[in-house]
């Protein structure tokens, strides 16, 4: 199993998914930053209000923040409140991270299905942005597309620290000589 696991994580797959999660966050990024300061610089400078920046700011900004989750589950560098691991061993502390991860799978998949619901309603009832007319199926996809590499990223990762805990007592003995 953890060949399985090291060829998808070494693999094409694996690092192009990485690479788009990248692009997409310096995108939407960017396009948070770079619209706020043309409205700062329109409305205090040129003395002008845009129309329907709101609507390109939460568009940027739930690309920023669901890709931003997805990818921060990708690098198992997203905020936990977890004060338990600290005062028990290393065998009690992957048991923790299973169990962790095996709650945001339990949680992810029903976020997944409605998230997909919610697109299929975009897409059916083609609904969009009041002034700059944008779709919301733009600005309700990144929800689908985050929730599925949460998840995703999760179960990948169950597999790989149940492996892990499995050759717990190996990798203990390999340590030390």
């Amino acid at each position: 199993m953890k060949n399985v696991i090291d060829k998808l994580t070494e693999s094409y797959f694996w690092n192009i998914l990485q690479r788009i999660e990248k692009f997409f966050l310096i995108i939407s990024s960017l396009t948070v930053v770079i619209t706020l300061c043309l409205v700062v610089f329109g409305r205090h400078v040129l003395h002008y209000g845009f129309l329907g920046y709101t609507e390109i700011l939460v568009l940027a900004a739930f690309w920023m923040y669901f890709i931003g989750a997805s990818y921060g589950s990708y690098e198992e560098s997203h905020i936990t409140a977890d004060i338990l691991s600290q005062f028990v061993g290393e065998k009690s502390q992957l048991k923790l991270a299973i169990f962790s991860k095996c709650v945001q799978a339990v949680v992810g998949l029903p976020l997944i299905y409605l998230s997909f619901e919610m697109l299929q309603y975009d897409i059916k009832t083609q609904q969009a942005t009041v002034d700059l007319e944008i779709p919301l199926l733009w600005s309700q996809a990144p929800i689908f597309i985050g929730f599925t590499l949460m998840t995703f990223y999760a179960l990948v990762y169950i597999v790989r620290d149940v492996y892990k805990l499995k050759n717990f007592a190996e990798m203990k003995k390999a340590e030390t000589e």
